[in-house]
């Protein structure tokens, strides 16, 4: 089982920054998207 110490659900305008600051600071995250990365 993996361990994630954030879990952003949604990759679109919000959620994809939103991970992407937290990997750069050093979190584990989880992106989890059912569409295309960006957002529609």
């Amino acid at each position: 089982m993996d361990h994630y110490d954030l879990a952003v659900i949604g990759a679109g305008q919000g959620g994809l920054p939103a991970a992407h600051l937290a990997a750069r600071l050093g979190a584990k995250v989880a992106l989890i998207e059912m569409q295309q990365v960006g957002g529609t």
